[in-house]
């Protein structure tokens, strides 16, 4: 009954012994033929490769993975003499499943015309797990129901994705991406949508979303059919665009390798929603998916400054990386229609006065608080506003300092004044808000020594762009006092090299400055212009090293001490301290301090005095006459 099965085993062991194999490769291969032909003799059963890749699947659970694969290679090369009377040496032959040849015929014609088309470009062992891998898959699509190509859907190949068991994470990885390829050749050949092709991917797939399968309360059907006004555009047609916009504009303004691959990603994405939900392109509904990913990804927000960026290329033609976009509801539009005009009308009337973006940037927010408080407090006109309403609000007004909290009555004042003169309160109702506080005098803090000399230490290690540009900037302040302001504000005019000198106009008072360069200052600016400073259109010195390259806010001078010294300071105010006590300790005249610190006189040098300890000891005072009597000193 077994005798094809016994000479089939000998022409096994004749092939072994005339490639000499390995004695151990031998052995496993026959114990693998015994066992396989008791359980044939004990069932009854007459040899067949089925029953013998039954019998192989029910022993896997007690083997050890070497052991299977190994007696499935035994199982597949007697078959394979069985069939043909020898072994064959094509080893595909010895696929881990019939998968292949259980392939209907249009399945097969597509692999095969994949692996044809491939050929030139694989080696043999890589067009065997090619075959391997795109069987699988498809004997899937085809057991779920799918008859034809265009039958693939989203929700096939997630399915797939998530049903799949393989053995170790890397396998699943590499038959996935041998799966997209083979979806990417049916996609360019138009047998697929062209996004089912991204679809097979570990990260995106966590984050497709599927609106068949979203509750009623978050398919927002009412969204995308009264978003009338948008530009619609065809997924395919969407996605040509986004990739032009990825290969030639974001590479024309200098985006970070990092950022032109995560906005491409988050194209990429949403061409997947809307090919998986037959939606057209429109800004809302990009902007209904940058919301759904909010709990899927930490990158959400830079997905929804991509979704900013194609619309604006989509209605402009190009992007202005200098944008900034606002994704929340002004708050001004969600006051009442009273409070609204008022304020609008009193902001206007700031900005015809010339008052600076600042300046009303600081009424704004000021006023929206108080407005905010009488919105709570149900006040729907002027006439309402008390004094106790006013008092209440400055109980209630939280705030870090007492100077804070002055800063923000003092524009409130000007609004409650500006009300006055409309007639619409009171002229003395402002009085009820307080802008006293107790007058306090604070030691001047500088930087110590120790961390003086960390700042010029850091200065010889600095060789990255961004150590180069924080050593310039904190030089600036430490060595010539400048603020913060100005420091940002430096434009490469400002200066000469040639007279060793920096001239500016200051930002806060507007005076005239021209202070003479020190040379380390000198050399750490000419170190970050020519070797660290990105090599972009800019009149500021300063820049920042991401795209739009714009001038750097004065935060980012604080940023630069603290990377320096390691820890949080107070400020980069510090430096300027710093400079001014140094020049008081050395002797320098106090109207020299004054004139480098760009102060109109001498009366605000007088706080340095006392950081100048040696000199201060000259001047103590006597305690004769106001001796203490008793106790220890008795």
């Amino acid at each position: 009954m077994y005798q094809d099965y016994d000479h089939a085993i000998g022409e096994v062991t004749k092939y072994f012994t005339q490639n000499h194999f390995s004695s151990s490769v031998v052995y496993s291969h026959l114990n693998c033929y015994r066992s396989f032909k008791q359980y044939l003799e004990k069932t009854q059963l007459p040899y067949s490769h089925e029953t013998a890749i039954e019998w192989l699947n029910s022993n896997r659970p007690k083997w050890k993975h070497p052991k299977f694969k190994t007696s499935r290679l035994a199982l597949f090369r007697i078959n394979d003499v069985m069939q043909n009377g020898y072994i064959t040496g094509k080893r595909y032959a010895y696929e881990n499943s019939c998968n292949y040849d259980k392939l209907p015929d249009w399945c097969r014609l597509l692999l095969d015309g994949y692996l044809s088309d491939t050929a030139h470009s694989f080696c043999d062992n890589y067009s065997r797990q090619h075959r391997m891998a795109c069987s699988e898959f498809l004997i899937y699509v085809w057991s779920v129901g799918v008859t034809k190509p265009d039958e693939v859907t989203h929700k096939n190949v997630i399915d797939y994705y998530n049903k799949y068991n393989y053995r170790t994470l890397k396998t699943k990885n590499l038959y996935n991406r041998i799966i997209r390829r083979f979806l990417k050749h049916l996609a360019d050949k138009d047998f697929i949508p062209g996004s089912l092709a991204f679809t097979l991917d570990r990260f995106s797939i966590p984050r497709i979303i599927l609106l068949d399968e979203q509750p009623d309360e978050k398919k927002c059907v009412d969204l995308f059919q009264q978003d009338q006004m948008s530009v619609k555009i065809l997924p395919v047609e969407y996605y040509s665009m986004a990739k032009e916009l990825g290969a030639v504009f974001l590479e024309r303004h200098h985006y970070s390798k990092t950022m032109k691959k995560t906005f491409r990603k988050a194209w990429r994405e949403l061409y997947v929603f809307l090919d998986a939900n037959n939606l057209v392109y429109s800004y809302k509904t990009a902007e209904y998916w940058c919301t759904c990913l909010k709990n899927d990804t930490v990158e959400w927000k830079t997905y929804r400054r991509a979704m900013k960026l194609f619309e604006q290329y989509q209605m402009c033609g190009d992007i202005n990386p200098s944008i900034v976009y606002t994704y929340k509801e002004d708050t001004i539009n969600t006051l009442p229609d009273w409070s609204r005009r008022l304020i609008l009308d009193f902001l206007s009337k700031k900005k015809k006065e010339e008052n600076s973006v600042s300046t009303i940037s600081m009424y704004r927010s000021s006023c929206l608080r108080f407005l905010k408080f009488l919105e709570q407090k149900k006040i729907s006109c002027c006439a309402r506003i008390s004094p106790e309403i006013i008092k209440e609000f400055h109980v209630s007004d939280s705030h870090s300092t007492a100077e804070a909290r002055n800063a923000y009555s003092t524009r409130i004042r000007g609004f409650l004044d500006y009300l006055s003169q409309l007639g619409y309160v009171p002229e003395k109702l402002q009085l009820a808000l307080s802008i006293e506080c107790a007058v306090k005098t604070e030691i001047v803090e500088t930087l110590t020594d120790e961390e003086v000399n960390v700042v010029y230490h850091y200065r010889t290690i600095a060789e990255k762009p961004m150590a180069l540009r924080n050593t310039a900037m904190v030089l600036i302040g430490l060595r010539m006092g400048l603020r913060a302001s100005d420091i940002t504000g430096l434009k490469l005019t400002d200066i000469a090299w040639d007279e060793r000198t920096i001239s500016i106009y200051q930002q806060k008072s507007g005076r005239f400055l021209k202070l003479p360069m020190p040379v380390d200052v000198g050399n750490s600016l000419y170190q970050y212009i020519t070797n660290g400073r990105p090599q972009m259109v800019s009149k500021y010195v300063f820049i920042s090293h991401c795209v739009p390259y714009s001038r750097l806010g004065t935060g980012s001078c604080c940023s630069a001490l603290n990377k320096i010294l390691d820890k949080q300071k107070h400020g980069f105010h510090l430096t300027r301290k710093t400079f001014a006590t140094r020049l008081l300790i050395s002797k320098t005249n106090t109207d020299t301090i004054a004139d480098s610190l760009g102060h109109k006189d001498n009366s605000t040098v007088m706080k340095y005095l006392a950081t100048d300890g040696d000199t201060m000891r000259q001047c103590s005072l006597s305690l004769k006459g106001v001796e203490v009597k008793g106790g220890m000193l008795s």
